[in-house]
């Protein structure tokens, strides 16, 4: 009788365990690949996104929402979409290019800088890492 309930026990254990590793582990893989962590408290240290990976300045600095606004009216464009979560739970948006304005400039870049929340009104710039 020990050996069967040692058995079942082990069964058990072992089914919470995959369970466990199936419902954690494709998000752990998404940071780690995505943002280049496992960290969930701050700004990743990067984010990849439609290919790209972006990188924030060596000295970040917050950026509120109306400063980001008024810098991509400077450039003549409007609008930021949320593209992804970060690890923290924050927000990641950017001002994507639609398929015909990257036609129309020859290019394959999504969008040149992408911003991540990091609290109420804050948001920390990533600029796009290489060239178009």
């Amino acid at each position: 009788m020990g050996r069967r309930v040692l058995r079942l026990v082990l069964l058990l254990v072992s089914a919470i365990v995959t369970v466990a590793m199936f419902a954690v582990a494709p998000n752990a893989i998404h940071n780690r690949i995505v943002y280049g962590t496992f960290a969930t408290a701050d700004a990743p240290p990067r984010v990849d996104f439609c290919g790209r990976t972006y990188y924030p300045a060596d000295k970040p600095r917050a950026q509120t929402l109306s400063q980001v606004a008024d810098l991509l009216s400077r450039n003549g464009i409007h609008g930021l979409t949320r593209i992804d979560t970060a690890p923290s739970g924050d927000a990641v948006v950017a001002n994507v290019m639609s398929p015909e304005m990257r036609a129309r400039f020859r290019t394959n870049v999504c969008t040149m800088v992408v911003w991540v929340q990091t609290g109420p009104d804050s948001y920390v710039s990533y600029g796009l890492s290489g060239g178009p």
